[in-house]
């Protein structure tokens, strides 16, 4: 079994970047998505070429939070913040309205890449932020732009269905609204044609906590000879943040502890994993 573990957020603030360079460095974690239009871009970028081969890193490609690189009434409000959340994106693939907004998103989406290659960054894949790649209005439009960037990774978000842990620590599944994006993301899963990717993903339904006994217990109920990535958001508490409480949170401080750990290190030994990153798919 092989395994990805991606760090999502890179560029959200000066203490994700420096936990995720730190992920990094010590081989915790293999691989990271990087927001371009984050606050702390810059000071990642001035982190990765410090300490870091800079091919571990994909774009984190995001229409929902933060201030957009291009202009666009329809994406964003009179400060060109980003004013849609994910459910918007979703629901409106079932509506002809979304082709009003192809050639905005294209244009955000084609910022968002080449402010990333400019800064010399050589990215091995893409990802998004809140998984709207699964959306297949938008898949295709970052289809188009992988074949013209000539990126040939992305992240296939497809988490199986375990029933031994699907109800696991159900509240905070509910109040996070995890459960109602595994099953958006669902309905699209097998209908998208993907560029090279991993067999399996995980960390829809404990986005925000990913927890040790289930991961293991997911790995456990996969194919030995198959590829996974694990999508983890290890940061510290930080104080100023144009995003959401999210970022901040204590669970930021728990998956980083978790991923520098005896007890994952041990689960990963235990099941002979081998750690990759999208460059060796």
């Amino acid at each position: 079994m092989k395994l990805i573990i991606n760090c999502d957020d890179f560029g959200v603030s000066k203490e994700t970047n420096d936990i995720i360079i730190k992920c990094l460095k010590f081989k915790k974690a293999t691989s990271s998505s990087i927001l371009s239009n984050g606050n702390f871009f810059l000071d990642g970028i001035k982190k990765i070429k410090k300490d870091i081969k800079n091919n571990y890193f994909g774009v984190h490609l995001n229409l929902t939070e933060g201030k957009a690189l291009t202009k666009s009434k329809r994406l964003t409000n009179k400060k060109n913040i980003f004013n849609h959340g994910p459910e918007y994106f979703f629901f409106l693939q079932f509506t002809k309205k979304f082709k009003k907004l192809e050639n905005d998103i294209y244009l955000e989406f084609k910022s968002q890449i080449l402010r990333v290659k400019k800064n010399g960054i050589k990215i091995s894949h893409l990802d998004s932020h809140q998984h709207i790649h699964h959306i297949p209005f938008i898949c295709k439009i970052v289809k188009k732009l992988g074949s013209e960037f000539k990126i040939k990774k992305i992240r296939h978000v497809k988490e199986k269905f375990i029933l031994k842990i699907f109800f696991k620590n159900f509240l905070y599944k509910i109040f996070t609204l995890n459960y109602l994006k595994y099953f958006l993301i669902k309905i699209y899963e097998e209908k998208l044609v993907y560029f090279k990717s991993t067999n399996y993903f995980y960390g829809i339904l404990n986005s925000g906590k990913i927890n040790t006994d289930e991961f293991f217990n997911y790995l456990d109920n996969i194919g030995k000879n198959k590829t996974i990535e694990l999508c983890i958001h290890p940061s510290k508490k930080f104080k100023k943040n144009t995003f959401k409480k999210f970022y901040n949170s204590d669970n930021r401080e728990y998956e980083k502890n978790l991923l520098f750990s005896d007890e994952f290190k041990k689960g990963l030994a235990k099941r002979k994993i081998k750690l990759i990153n999208f460059n060796s798919l």
